[in-house]
């Protein structure tokens, strides 16, 4: 499948991946409520990070396993261009941060609350 003349990009894709994984692996869509109880997440939405002038932004793409490559990539694209605020809840999503490109090869996350 070429998909860089329909200009998906590699983040679309590590998305869509991400996505797909969530589906075949719900465990993995879960929020720590405690230490002792987990509520599983029925829907998928999937958080990028994204730096802008000079901090990070979360973008997210709702319903990421519901939606083909390509309108995956466009909706994307659309958020990039809008810069649009995280507003939605980081209990509902799973974050993806693609660092690769910039030669990092590991890095620490920092979990938000909840």
């Amino acid at each position: 499948m070429k998909v860089k003349p329909k200009d998906v990009t590699m983040t679309a894709l590590l998305a869509k991946a991400a996505a797909m994984a969530l589906a075949q692996h719900p465990v993995m869509n879960a929020t720590c409520k405690d230490v002792k109880s987990f509520t599983y997440n029925s829907i998928i939405n999937i958080a990028v990070v994204v730096a802008i002038n000079g901090g990070l932004i979360t973008l997210v793409l709702p319903d990421a396993d519901k939606l083909d490559l390509y309108l995956l990539s466009q909706k994307w694209k659309e958020l990039i261009e809008k810069a649009w605020p995280s507003n939605f809840s980081p209990m509902r999503t799973f974050t993806l941060s693609n660092l690769g490109m910039f030669g990092v090869d590991r890095f620490d996350v920092i979990l938000p609350p909840g």
